[in-house]
């Protein structure tokens, strides 16, 4: 099963096209504090309870939220610097969009 960003209205898949492309897929922090930064930034809301949303073990986000400074290259590969929290969100961008294109009047 393809793993995807867990932002909302993020559709970047964790696949080998996508790392061709110079997408890098990250797994959410274990250490709380961290964690928490994190899930904030995902701007994930659970649509039943409307809670911050609980993530399961394969939540990730793409490298598209984080800023190229949050991260360190050795040769042809990138890793996140610690301490490094996404801040680059595509679901600000969703929310300036006209709902009436996705909805058909009836």
């Amino acid at each position: 099963m393809t793993r995807r960003c867990s932002a909302v209205g993020c559709s970047t898949r964790d696949t080998a096209q996508s790392r061709k492309r110079g997408h890098s897929s990250h797994q959410f922090p274990t250490d709380s504090i961290q964690r928490s930064k994190w899930i904030r930034a995902a701007n994930r809301v659970d649509p039943r309870t409307k809670k911050i949303w609980i993530l399961g073990p394969s939540a990730l986000l793409c490298s598209k939220h984080f800023q190229k400074s949050d991260f360190e290259s050795y040769g042809t590969r990138r890793k996140l610097k610690k301490g490094a929290v996404p801040s680059v969100s595509l679901y600000k961008v969703y929310l300036g969009v006209n709902k009436s294109k996705f909805y058909r009047a009836v």
